[in-house]
C-alpha cells in the first residue's frame, strides 16, 4: 500500500526505457546459459521480487474484497512504461522494477478523496475490513513460507528431525586404517553398549578426561552376520577448526519423510518455531545490546563472530547468501526464501508508519478510542509524521550501514 510515488513525475523515454529492459532480459538468458549457478542466484533474487508483489496483490484483493477503491496497482516504482485501465483500476509496469504496490484511496485524514468516492475510502470503513486489508499483506508472506515447508517436508523430508545413526558414513585416518568400513554398525565402544551417537562421542571423549593422540579406543561392530571388535588409534584433526582428536569416524543421518497430511500437520509447526526465532532476532536487534553491538562492528570490531549475523542484511549480503544457499542445494534456497518470508511479515507487522502493522495500529486505537468516548476518533496522521520520518531515517541508516558491512565484512554461509 502507498499513499504517492515520488519518482512518478520524473520523465523517460517509454521505447528506450522498454529497449533496455529487453536487452537486459536477453542478456539474463545468455548468463543463464553460459553461468548456471550465478542464474540461480538471479532467479532467487527473481523470487524475491515476485514475494513483495504478491504482498501487495494480498492488499489488492482484500481492498477488493472489502469494497475499498483501488486506483493504481503497478509493477515498479518510478514513471509509467506502460498501462491499462480495468474498471476504476490502472494496472501498468514502471520504469524501476524494485518491487510494485497497490494505491488504496483515503489511507490517512492527509488524502484528499473525491466526496463521492469517500464512503469507499480505506478512513472510513469499519475496523475489521482495516484491518484485514492491512495485515493481507504480511499474511501473504506466511502464507509463501507454510507452502514451500510444505515442499521441503515433502519432497525431502524433515531435516529438523533427522539423526545420526550408528552405522557408519565414511571411515578415515585412524577408524580406516584398523579395517572400519562404510556400512559397520556400531554396537560397543571399549566394552561399554552404545545406543546413540552422542553416546559413543562421549565415550571417546570423557568429559572432564579428553582423549590425546595415540589412545586406542575399541570398536565393537556389525558387519552383515558378523561381530568384529577393531581397535582404533585416535589422531589430531586436519581440520582447521579447534584441535582435537578423532577417530575418523561419520555417521549415516537419516531424515524422516514425511507424508502429505503429516507434511501439512508439520508446516505450519516449524513456520510457528522460526517465527519464533525471527521475533527474538528482530527484538535482539532493536534492543540496547543490539545496537550497541551493531555500531561495533561498524567500527570495525568483528571479534565476536556470533554477533556478526544478530544484523540487518543489504541486497549485496542477500545475493552473497543466496550464493552459497544454490550452491548447497534446492533445500537451502527454499530455507533462505521461508527465513526471508518469515522475517519481512514479522518486521512489516511492526505497529508504526509506514509499516502495514503502523496502519493496523492505528485501526485498533481508533475503535477502542471511539468506544471509551463515545463517538467516532479519527488519528490525525500530520501528528504521526515526525515518528514516521525517524522510522524510515531509521530503516535508510540501516539500508546504507548495512551495505557498507556486506561490502567490507560479508555474512558468514550459514549453508
Amino acid at each position: 500500500m502507498r499513499v504517492s510515488d515520488p519518482f512518478e513525475s520524473v520523465e523517460v523515454d517509454p521505447r528506450r526505457t522498454l529497449a533496455i529492459s529487453v536487452g537486459l532480459v536477453v542478456a539474463l538468458v545468455v548468463a543463464a546459459v553460459l553461468f548456471p549457478t550465478q542464474a540461480a542466484v538471479v532467479a532467487v533474487i527473481l523470487a524475491l521480487f515476485v514475494m513483495i508483489m504478491l504482498h501487495e496483490l494480498g492488499h489488492f484483493l482484500a481492498a477488493k474484497w472489502s469494497e475499498m477503491k483501488v486506483t493504481e496497482f503497478f509493477v515498479g516504482f518510478g514513471p509509467r512504461l506502460w498501462s491499462v485501465t480495468r474498471g476504476e483500476t490502472e494496472y501498468g509496469v514502471k520504469a524501476i522494477p524494485l518491487g510494485g504496490y497497490c494505491r488504496i484511496i483515503g489511507m490517512t485524514n492527509l488524502e484528499e478523496v473525491d466526496p463521492q468516492d469517500e464512503p469507499r475510502a480505506y478512513r472510513n470503513k469499519r475496523t475489521v475490513p482495516k484491518v484485514f486489508v492491512a495485515a493481507s499483506g504480511p499474511a501473504v508472506h506466511f502464507v509463501i513460507a507454510l507452502v514451500l515447508m510444505f515442499v521441503i517436508l515433502f519432497v525431502a523430508g524433515d531435516y529438523r528431525h533427522e539423526r545420526q545413526t550408528l552405522t557408519l558414513a565414511q571411515t578415515s585416518q585412524g577408524a580406516a586404517a584398523a579395517g572400519l568400513l562404510p556400512g559397520d554398525t556400531v554396537t560397543a565402544v571399549n566394552g561399554t553398549t552404545v545406543d546413540g551417537w552422542p553416546e559413543l562421542q562421549r565415550i571417546i571423549n570423557p568429559p572432564g578426561h579428553p582423549a590425546k593422540p595415540g589412545d586406542v579406543v575399541r570398536f565393537r561392530v556389525r558387519r552383515g552376520a558378523q561381530d568384529l571388535t577393531l581397535p582404533v588409534t585416535l589422531q589430531p584433526s586436519t581440520d582447521s577448526g579447534p584441535k582435537r582428536v578423532i577417530a575418523g569416524v561419520a555417521s549415516r543421518t537419516v531424515v524422516p519423510h514425511p507424508g502429505i497430511v503429516t507434511s501439512i500437520v508439520e508446516a505450519p509447526k516449524q513456520v510457528a518455531d522460526t517465527a519464533w526465532m525471527s521475533m527474538k532476532a528482530i527484538g535482539a536487534m532493536f534492543s540496547p545490546a543490539g545496537v550497541s553491538n551493531y555500531f561495533r562492528i561498524l567500527s570495525g570490531d568483528d571479534s565476536d563472530k556470533t554477533n556478526q549475523a544478530n544484523r540487518f542484511v543489504s541486497p549485496v549480503g542477500v545475493a552473497g547468501v543466496a550464493t552459497n544457499a544454490v550452491k548447497a542445494g534446492w533445500v537451502s534456497v527454499f530455507a533462505l526464501l521461508i527465513a526471508i518470508n518469515i522475517f519481512v511479515g514479522l518486521f512489516n507487522l511492526l505497529p508504526l508508519l509506514p509499516f502495514d502493522g503502523g496502519h493496523i495500529a492505528i485501526a485498533l486505537y481508533e475503535n477502542v478510542a471511539s468506544r471509551i468516548r463515545r463517538r467516532r476518533v479519527q488519528v490525525d496522521a500530520a501528528k504521526l509524521l515526525p515518528i514516521t520520518v525517524a522510522v524510515v531515517a531509521v530503516l535508510g541508516f540501516n539500508f546504507l550501514s548495512s551495505l557498507f558491512l556486506d561490502i567490507t565484512h560479508p555474512v558468514a554461509n550459514p549453508f
